[in-house]
């Protein structure tokens, strides 16, 4: 027999009971307090925070909830936690924040969630009221906190549609006509490649700038400029505009040399109250006077229009040790959030990358937002950050957002902590079942989804669209360096309408860097239009290693259905890809390793070729794909025939055969009884699951959405080439111009303050022997100049063992080719029909080429003017291919696969 101590202190003797049912008794009082009572706080916007929360005295935030269940539970109240929101609008001021005390247990889960049949709205906005017309179909009305400096806003929000912020051109954008940079920090940022402060000098084209001209300094100091060059967007201040040489200053950290504003870089003027000239569009002045102009229709004297105060809804804040866990909101919407730009503006950064979130969560764990609406904001919207593990977002709606969609992981990975102990798990989230839609507004180089530094999470039947950059992003490390984002599972996405003809480098998938284990399968991607290159469907970007695509249907893109940067041992297996417009299958970099296996897929397309890139140098295997040109135009691998391309390895078993898809133009892509592919293994599978799932409501909304209209931008206008190298930094490459140069034993093209044609700068080219491409160093000038006559000045200065060869060419008219060609080597120039003139050795020399475009048998001159002598004419020379009409390219190549040094300068370039 033995005593058992009883919770009131006395001791029981246990007469006659087993040690099983002590065990037992033990464990109940164990685990009392799980059957604890629940806790219900209740939240009404006729509510009190003062209030005790029940059903009587309800309080009248969450962060008044927060509070009511803090109080509740240092009472002692243990048990699981309820805030119901009544139906009503609440104006959120400053964030929620929960920190761990605030979270719950497995058995004992805090819920947020809409009272039976409400839906709730929390708003970081404040509503406007008062407008009256002013003439002109404008409204106008005052906002006095505005005008008294207390607050400014940069979005605006009219019956439940973001507003346009007042921009020219009101479509499309202009062009930039010259960049030139001046350092003014050569101190590294933090990329460790950008100088941290720089002043940008932009030559605009003097018809775009009408809607600078009237400004006073005062209005010109909150004018944005906002700057689209590829993957990126910068938005900048201006410091000063000078209407005499069309020119603006802005000023900010250096460019990225790797992704420059150029000539030809496209932008918008932002901001500006003369600029408010189409429906839709606003400005607000800084004495503040909001303007309008209504939409066709809209009565503004009846319409809701919101302006945001606050940023941020929730904060969660734990920590990997002591995080935020079991809470969950359900059924609320969150609406009107801001973002202001700050004094220096918005650097570019891949995917927006610095912006963080309205629903922002470190240390969270078992967290989930379920039917949730998150819209109308100036940032992403969720984003799960270090220590955040477990998470759930689940069928909520997500629209508007200034930035991208969900985050999760980190920019920098978890290997790159100095201590274990320092390192933040992030894994295991969930991102399913979503609606993330029209965004980018003020950052469109967010991403729908994107994946850090973050292995083992899943995102399943989403619907991701309306974007200006890639849908889903997976991967954060350039290059094979060790990763953390694994095993990450993409399936049953519908990603689609992204781009809209203003960014590139995108993928409806988009992966970076090693993530083995990774699965993309039963996915749909489709209408993905990029500014230039990378409209493309599923894109391993740099170091993309061990991924498997599979089973996923990819159609109308611009530039392939599937293109391979560079990577290892990546699969693209079972997938149909259809109607690429550019070209279908691409591999840009070729390396030692195997790069993918592409097999048992299904290709039809009616233009571009087949395969375009390294195929052929590349390690690949291939074989059993169904090849097929709708359009009837003849296929060819690489300029080879299917049989020569078989040959040589590739392609083992494939066939060219329609692949008798059932009606493809018209969006029915399955296959029919009889299609070769199946032969070939081709397995079908039900593309119809991918997207959103449940019940036809939500389905229904997923589909309620129109998609404008890309439309063809303005093709920029012939402009003129002033490259005086005097603005760039000594001993970095030239801004503004297109180089390409083998790193190797010394070869470069970098400016020099050593010696000039003109001023006191110029570019030194320095070869050097066994580079790979032998034509490299090469610099050069694009220019897209189709008639009249067009004129190339520059000087040149030569050594003795310099081989130069500077040409026009024709990449646009078929057959196109070389126009102008001219050689230097053994201290002569030589044309062809075997003129030649010796040159002086170490001196600068000016040439002057003449040339006419858009006809026929073009003719050509050249002046050259040796150092005190005479000028050199050589006139009536043929251009050396026939079929040379247009000049969009000039270039000077240094080919004398040996160590030389020459010298260019004072390049200009122009068209009457």
């Amino acid at each position: 027999m033995g005593l058992l101590k009883s919770t009131f202190g006395k001791s029981l003797r246990s007469v006659g009971v087993d040690g099983a049912l002590v065990s037992a008794v033990l464990a109940l009082l164990a685990v009392g307090s799980a059957f604890a009572a629940e806790v219900v706080v209740h939240v009404a916007p006729t509510g009190d925070d003062a209030g005790d929360g029940s059903r009587g005295k309800p309080v009248a935030s969450l962060i008044g909830a927060r509070d009511a269940v803090r109080r509740l539970r240092a009472a002692g109240k243990t048990g699981p936690v309820r805030v119901v929101v009544a139906d009503g609008t609440y104006r959120v001021a400053e964030p929620l924040v929960l920190t761990p005390e605030d979270g719950g247990r497995a058995e004992a889960p805090v819920r947020y969630e809409a009272a039976p049949g409400a839906k709730p709205v929390f708003s970081g906005g404040r509503t406007i009221t008062g407008f009256k017309p002013v003439g002109e179909g404008v409204w106008a009305a005052q906002v006095p906190e505005v005008a008294a400096g207390k607050w400014y806003f940069e979005q605006l929000f009219v019956d439940g549609k973001r507003a346009v912020r007042a921009r020219e051109p009101n479509r499309f954008w202009y062009y930039m006509e010259k960049v030139e940079e001046e350092v003014l920090n050569a101190e590294r940022g933090v990329d460790g490649r950008r100088a941290r402060g720089a002043r940008q000098t932009v030559k605009l084209r003097t018809d775009d700038t009408a809607i600078l001209r009237g400004l006073n300094p005062e209005e010109l100091k909150d004018v944005n400029l906002v700057v689209y060059h590829n993957w990126d967007n910068t938005r900048r201040f201006i410091d000063r505009f000078d209407a005499a040489t069309s020119t603006l200053v802005t000023t900010g950290a250096g460019m990225k040399p790797w992704n420059q504003w150029k000539r030809n870089s496209h932008y918008i003027i932002e901001n500006c109250k003369a600029a408010c000239d189409a429906p839709g569009e606003w400005f607000l002045g800084r004495d503040g006077v909001l303007i309008y102009r209504p939409l066709p229709g809209q009565d503004v004297a009846k319409a809701e229009v919101v302006a945001p105060v606050s940023e941020r809804f929730i904060l969660i804040q734990g920590t990997a040790a002591k995080p935020v866990a079991h809470v969950t909101f359900s059924g609320l919407a969150f609406r009107h959030g801001q973002w202001l730009t700050p004094e220096r503006g918005f650097e570019p950064h891949q995917a927006a990358a610095p912006i963080e979130a309205a629903v922002q969560a470190d240390g969270a764990r078992h967290v989930t937002f379920e039917r949730c609406e998150i819209g109308h904001l100036g940032i992403y919207a969720v984003w799960f950050r270090k220590g955040c593990s477990d998470n759930t977002v689940r069928q909520c709606h997500i629209h508007d957002f200034g930035a991208g969609g969900v985050r999760i992981g980190e920019v920098k990975s978890v290997m790159d902590a100095k201590e274990p102990t320092q390192r933040n798990t992030i894994d295991n989230n969930t991102i399913d079942n979503n609606i993330i839609r029209n965004g980018g507004s003020i950052f469109p180089c967010a991403v729908g989804v994107w994946i850090g530094s973050s292995p083992d999470n899943s995102v399943t039947h989403n619907d991701i669209s309306d974007l200006f950059y890639s849908g889903i992003s997976a991967g954060w490390r350039w290059g094979y360096d060790a990763s953390t984002c694994k095993r990450n599972t993409i399936r049953f996405n519908r990603v689609h309408h992204l781009g809209k003809g203003l960014l590139s480098d995108m993928g409806g998938i988009y992966t970076l860097g090693p993530s083995e284990g990774t699965v993309v399968a039963n996915n749909v991607f489709h209408d993905i239009n990029s500014y230039s290159y990378g409209g493309w469907g599923l894109y391993t970007d740099e170091g993309s290693t061990g991924i498997t695509f599979e089973d996923n249907l990819v159609y109308n893109t611009k530039d392939g259905s599937f293109h391979q940067h560079f990577g290892k041992e990546n699969i693209v297996r079972n997938n149909i890809l259809v109607n690429s417009r550019e070209r279908q299958i691409a591999i840009t970099r070729a390396e030692p390793h195997l790069t993918i296996s592409f097999e048992r897929n299904i290709i039809l397309w009616k233009t571009g070729p087949a395969l375009s890139g390294s195929w052929g140098k590349s390690k690949t295997v291939s074989g059993g794909n169904c090849w097929f040109n709708s359009a009837n135009a003849p296929i060819e691998f690489m300029k080879k025939t299917l049989a020569e391309w078989q040959k040589e390895g590739h392609e083992t078993g494939s066939i060219i055969a329609d692949p008798l898809l059932t009606d493809p133009a018209n969006g029915d892509f399955r296959l029919k009884p009889g299609s070769p592919a199946l032969a070939l293994g081709f397995k079908p599978f039900d593309y119809a699951k991918a997207g959103v799932c449940g019940d036809a409501d939500w389905i229904a909304l997923a589909k309620a959405w129109t998609y404008a209209p890309v439309g063809t931008p303005p093709i920029p206008r012939p402009v003129a080439v002033d490259d005086t190298f005097e603005r760039d930094e000594p001993g970095k490459p030239p801004r503004g111009v297109e180089m390409s140069v083998e790193k190797k034993d010394g070869a470069a093209i970098v400016v020099t303050d050593k010696t000039a044609g003109e001023g006191k700068q110029s570019v030194k080219l320095v070869d050097a022997a066994g580079l790979k491409k032998t034509w490299e160093p090469q610099m050069g000038w694009t220019a897209d100049y189709a008639s009249g006559t067009a004129t190339c000045a520059f000087w040149l200065r030569v050594e003795k063992a310099s081989v130069l060869n500077l040409e026009w060419r024709d990449r646009k008219s078929v057959p196109g080719g070389t126009g102008v060609h001219l050689r230097i080597q053994d201290g002569r120039l030589r044309l062809d029909g075997a003129k030649t003139l010796d040159l002086p050795m170490d001196q600068w020399v000016r040439y002057v080429i003449t040339g006419t475009l858009g006809v026929e048998d073009g003719k050509w001159s050249l002046a050259v003017t040796l150092p005190g002598q005479e000028t050199k004419t050589f006139a009536d020379l043929p251009y050396q291919h026939q079929g040379f009409r247009q000049l969009t390219w000039f270039g000077v190549m240094s080919t004398a696969n040996a160590t030389t040094t020459s010298y260019l300068d004072g390049v200009s370039l122009s068209v009457k």
